[in-house]
């Protein structure tokens, strides 16, 4: 190995890489290996839009597809698929006590903003089980710093729903572990996840999803971020469900 391999492998290992927060994905993975009666693999593609405003509000858009590979899924076919679009206004507070952030990326370095939103979702294709779905949404979010550069986001999100006239709540809370590092020029952000639903349908908690991933910065307008997500429902068939994620993400 030459010298300039050594200095590079040493570089990537001396890194300001989060490796306690790797640690925390890793263990609420294995916490949540599958354990339930019936599970399926899906998986979780999704474009984002954020369109900036002014100083304070912005647009959100979303379109968010869920496609099923496991033989069980619930549709003559084999497969089950769906679609979610959705258009959310983000309003954040200004920052008073820290003037740089004035101009920053709000999502990752303002204190607190708020989201109100509409989706609608449906399911694709012939199957056994469809669905239509119109969703309004209420959204607070709110960022702590920690130790060693790392953020604690807390998230309490309302969803009143309508699936095929039938009208019900979720409450949802997430707790968010995250740390912007840079590795070998790359700006990224590692985090992990836990977040638990409260539907008024069975007046309980009935599910529990985990998750790990990493948003990567690619140019100054888009970014990726591919993650894992495990979700536990006691309500749902199947009640055990395995993601892999991709998320695209424009900023304008």
């Amino acid at each position: 190995m030459n010298g300039f391999a050594i200095r590079l492998r040493l570089q990537v290992l001396c890194e300001p890489f989060p490796w306690s927060a790797i640690g925390v994905a890793i263990l609420l993975l294995l916490v949540c290996l599958p354990c339930a009666a019936e599970t399926r693999n899906e998986f979780w593609p999704e474009l984002d839009a954020y369109v900036k405003l002014d100083t304070r509000l912005r647009l959100f858009c979303l379109a968010a597809f869920v496609h099923a590979a496991e033989p069980e899924a619930a549709s003559g076919s084999g497969v089950y698929r769906d679609v979610q679009i959705g258009a959310h206004v983000d309003y954040t507070l200004k920052p008073i006590f820290r003037r740089k952030l004035q101009a920053a990326d709000w999502e990752r370095d303002r204190y607190m903003w708020t989201r109100l939103g509409y989706r609608y979702g449906t399911s694709l294709g012939d199957v056994d089980d469809p669905f239509r779905e119109h969703r309004g949404i209420f959204e607070l979010a709110g960022r702590v710093p920690l130790p060693a550069d790392f953020w604690a986001v807390n998230r309490g999100r309302v969803d009143l729903r309508d699936v095929e006239g039938t009208q019900s709540a979720r409450f949802r809370y997430r707790l968010t572990f995250e740390r912007e590092t840079t590795i070998l020029g790359v700006v990224t952000v590692p985090y992990a996840n836990a977040e638990v639903f409260y539907d008024t349908r069975y007046d309980t908690v009935n599910r529990q999803r985990y998750q790990a991933g990493i948003e990567v910065v690619l140019t100054g307008r888009w970014r990726i971020e591919p993650y894992l997500s495990f979700q536990n429902d006691a309500r749902s068939q199947p009640d055990h469900v395995n993601a892999l994620g991709l998320t695209l993400k424009y900023y304008r």
